[in-house]
């Protein structure tokens, strides 16, 4: 009994673990919404190398934020694997399902915002 009082406690139920499993599944939705507005003004600006690789650093930046805000929020600060593995796993089955979805709809956007570009400013020819 003294044993328990001194240290605090620090197992959790197989419950609480797949919950906490749950949840970072669904810290990978927003994490893959990120990323879609990043492959959205790729394809509306294209830029050069070196800004994608910025954004890219800047993704993986926010996205380890987000992890670190949630292990600290609901695990007590306590880091497992399966949070990151988990997080992951939203992130591609978003991009397998609201991802695809998302990128058809933005690839239209673009189309039409580039014809619309086309028809103010005619390129110059010699």
């Amino acid at each position: 009994m003294l044993l328990l009082k001194i240290a605090p406690e620090t197992f959790r139920t197989v419950e609480e673990e797949l919950l906490l499993l749950g949840g970072s599944v669904l810290l990978g939705i927003p994490s893959g919404i990120l990323f879609d507005l990043f492959r959205f003004l790729r394809r509306l600006i294209p830029h050069h190398w070196s800004v994608t690789m910025l954004e890219d650093i800047f993704f993986l930046i926010v996205t380890s934020f987000l992890l670190l805000c949630y292990v600290s929020g609901f695990a007590r600060g306590e880091f497992r694997m399966y949070y990151a593995v988990g997080c992951l796993c939203g992130f591609v089955l978003h991009e397998c399902t609201l991802g695809r979805f998302f990128f058809s709809l933005w690839d239209g956007f673009v189309r039409i915002c580039r014809k619309i570009i086309r028809i103010f400013v005619k390129p110059d020819k010699k």
